[in-house]
């Protein structure tokens, strides 16, 4: 006799994904000299957001925006987007995994940030997407003079990737 058990890893590759996205921002956070208080304090509702459009399929990446408060109407000092890619590994076997290696790496590209920056994290999403309590809609600064690097792919589960890349101000 043979016996073949399915199981749906969809609602675990979400949890997964969202919870090391979260856990990578609070390094680059800490990493980039900023204070993580924040992020920790409103852990559960970026979770729950995140984790929801991951799983609807609503999520089309999540993006850390540094700013510079001395500097009005120019205030970006610099960003992270996670992009997510909803067939990175279709048909996979269901892996769940991170990558610290490729966060580490843009931390370290990335340098630090002056200690008066303030940051915000926005949740790109399609429309349809279910709304979720402690969320509000945002509009991204602007990225013009700033440069866009693709430092690759840093978390995987099931056929949910998201890739990682950071902004630097270009030089003139």
């Amino acid at each position: 006799m043979n016996t073949a058990v399915y199981v749906n890893t969809t609602t675990y590759a979400a949890t997964h994904v969202a919870t090391n996205m979260l856990g990578s921002i609070r390094s680059i956070i800490k990493g980039s000299g900023l204070d993580p208080g924040r992020i920790r304090e409103d852990w559960a509702v970026l979770e729950e957001g995140i984790a929801t459009w991951l799983a609807s399929g609503h999520l089309k990446a999540v993006t850390l925006e540094v700013c510079h408060p001395a500097r009005r109407g120019d205030d970006l000092a610099g960003r992270f987007d996670f992009t997510i890619d909803y067939g990175y590994y279709p048909g996979g076997d269901g892996d769940l995994w991170l990558d610290p290696d490729t966060v580490a790496y843009t931390i370290r590209k990335n340098g630090a940030f002056p200690a008066r920056c303030e940051y915000r994290i926005i949740a790109g999403t399609t429309p349809g997407r279910p709304d979720v309590p402690g969320w509000a809609t945002a509009a991204y600064r602007s990225t013009a003079g700033f440069t866009r690097h693709v430092v690759g792919t840093a978390i995987g589960g099931g056929s949910l990737g998201a890739a990682l890349a950071y902004y630097t101000r270009s030089s003139a």
